[in-house]
């Protein structure tokens, strides 16, 4: 089936983390997803959705807690994974036939791996871009770099709070937009690429190394 491109998803997950490794008998898992629908020929937010999710075969840890601010307690009444997989696909019935974006390549393995556990088909599209990726490239970076780092360069602030995945879904809609939705960028409006470029080198914010 042709991909439809009036429409881009970009997905967001967080997950559950240890400092070091995974417990014994623990696995990681997405404990919260976020999705953006953007649409492509007004340049906007047409619908957005924000779920926790429960997890089964681990546990939140301290760490994890810290890094994304879910607490176990906050998840204690929430829906699976295999729940929520359903009300997604209920509100976005044909979010397989779309392109959808993650900023990296984590989201969309982990939810694969999240999927076949729970023995459930891919919910996604065959065609997933790679936000992170393409930011480099976009700007001649000598390697990836992070979302707050990508923000920085474009002039952009961090909308919420980092690692809440609604947020950093709408976060990384603002980088897909800014590269690839405007011919310019910048605070006051109309800046060359190149010369922004240049700018960012001669401020420290991109090195040539």
């Amino acid at each position: 089936m042709a991909r439809k491109l009036d429409k881009i998803y970009i997905v967001d997950v967080e997950a559950t983390c240890w400092e070091e490794k995974p417990l014994d008998g623990q696995i990681s898992e997405i404990i919260q997803v976020g999705i953006v629908e953007f649409n492509l020929a007004s340049g906007s937010i047409s619908s957005k959705i924000g779920h926790n999710i429960r997890p089964q075969y681990s546990e939140v840890s301290e760490f994890c807690t810290e890094l994304t601010g879910i607490t176990p307690e906050e998840l204690e009444g929430e829906k699976n994974f295999s729940q929520v997989y359903d009300m997604i696909k209920e509100r976005f019935p044909h979010l397989k036939n779309y392109t959808w974006a993650s900023y990296g390549d984590y989201d969309r393995k982990h939810f694969k791996e999240m999927s076949d556990l729970h023995k459930r088909a891919y919910l996604f599209g065959r065609t997933h871009i790679n936000i992170k990726n393409l930011f480099a490239l976009k700007w001649g970076l000598k390697k990836e770099v992070g979302m707050r780092k990508a923000l920085r360069i474009l002039n952009k602030e961090l909308v919420g709070q980092h690692h809440n995945a609604l947020d950093d879904a709408l976060n990384i809609t603002a980088i897909f937009k800014a590269c690839f939705m405007n011919k310019t960028v910048g605070k006051n409006g109309t800046i060359d690429d190149l010369e922004k470029l240049a700018q960012l080198k001669d401020k420290g914010i991109i090195s040539e190394e």
